[in-house]
């Protein structure tokens, strides 16, 4: 028998809720251009959300989280927090007011703002995104020149916030700003896509200013679909994990499988990646032994997500971590940036979305 779905794709694409996004922006050093940018394309951000039907205007809010560092790194602040609005000029206000200096140490107070991103005043039955955008980690996740390698002074441990964003149906995504991140730190991308797979979301590169606003509007459509099938399938997926003791993995599988059959699709924000995957095309030559042990730091890599997905704190993983090169010396040509385009199109559903919908379910309480 055809596998049975109570949403049709049309019904899903129709369906309108409410959609709370909370910005967590960087205001250290460097980062002047990206708040420039997110300021810049909130028209471009609220049209892109509009266009499709979902939302009126009064569905959406803002919310805004700027972050630093901690004494003695940085004197400053350490948190900028703007409440959710409703009024966009408002929110470009608010992002116009904050500038970008100092930091003290790489690491920064990601945690602290994760942290309070958790405690807004999101509405009840709305779509949740977290939208961090950063060139650098959190403190204490082993990286070298670390100012608190325990972690946040505070005693904040982002692992087990993104497990309480996860409980509460908080979506986050990560937008790495790069090349920075991948060339100065070697944990910080596989920590930040074991932290975003946490909460069912998924770390992003960013190369090209004009994409961003593309990246945020297209990360809030992929939550919106992804809370309605979570909606639809949250009886299933728990019956098939806890009566029918099925990994994630192997539920994932088979909802993919019916889903496909069934026609379902899903809004799926499309970005270029900003590495040239092919060594040749990119001009660079690697003997044999250098593209074999690239894939084995890949392999390792991948290894070191899952340690930190799986973590329930920050000390649990580092012992646990294997030292490996950024994206830029291992998985993909050292130092060759492509020119990056995105766009937000409706597409058959993907393995990778069925499984950040089947961990939402399993995490939700």
């Amino acid at each position: 028998m055809a596998y049975q779905s109570n949403l049709t794709s049309d019904e899903v694409h129709g369906t309108r809720a409410p959609l709370d996004i909370m910005f967590l922006q960087d205001a250290t050093e460097n980062q002047q251009p990206y708040i420039d940018a997110a300021r810049n394309g909130i028209t471009q951000i609220c049209n892109t959300l509009l266009s499709g039907g979902k939302f009126a205007q009064q569905d959406l809010r803002f919310g805004l989280i700027a972050f630093r560092d901690h004494p003695p790194q940085e004197q400053s602040f350490i948190l900028q927090e703007y409440p959710f609005t409703s009024d966009v000029e408002s929110f470009a206000s608010n992002l116009a007011s904050v500038t970008a200096e100092g930091g003290g140490d790489d690491p920064d107070c990601q945690s602290d703002a994760l942290d309070a991103a958790n405690r807004a005043d999101w509405r009840d039955g709305a779509t949740k995104v977290v939208v961090m955008i950063t060139d650098s980690p959190p403190h204490g996740i082993g990286e070298d020149g670390d100012g608190f390698p325990e972690g946040s002074p505070l005693q904040i441990d982002p692992l087990r916030v993104a497990a309480s964003m996860g409980r509460a149906g908080i979506t986050l995504y990560v937008i790495a700003c790069e090349p920075t991140l991948s060339q100065n730190y070697k944990r910080a991308r596989d920590f930040y896509q074991g932290l975003a797979r946490k909460t069912g979301g998924r770390v992003l590169n960013l190369n090209e200013l004009s994409v961003l606003p593309t990246l945020i509007a297209g990360s809030a459509l992929e939550a919106v679909d992804s809370e309605i099938y979570v909606a639809r399938h949250q009886a299933e997926v728990r019956s098939m994990a806890n009566k029918e003791n099925i990994s994630a993995s192997e539920i994932s599988l088979r909802l993919h499988k019916n889903l496909v059959t069934a026609g379902i699709q899903h809004s799926t924000l499309v970005v270029d990646s900003v590495y040239h995957e092919n060594f040749v095309a990119a001009g660079i030559q690697h003997s044999t032994h250098v593209v074999d042990n690239m894939h084995g730091q890949c392999a390792q890599g991948d290894q070191n997500v899952d340690i930190w997905f799986n973590a329930e704190n920050l000390a649990e993983a580092r012992s646990k971590i294997q030292q490996v090169g950024g994206i830029l010396e291992r998985c993909q040509a050292p130092g060759a940036l492509a020119e990056q385009s995105a766009a937000v199109e409706t597409q058959p559903i993907s393995l990778a979305q069925v499984e950040n919908f089947v961990q939402k379910c399993l995490v939700r309480v």
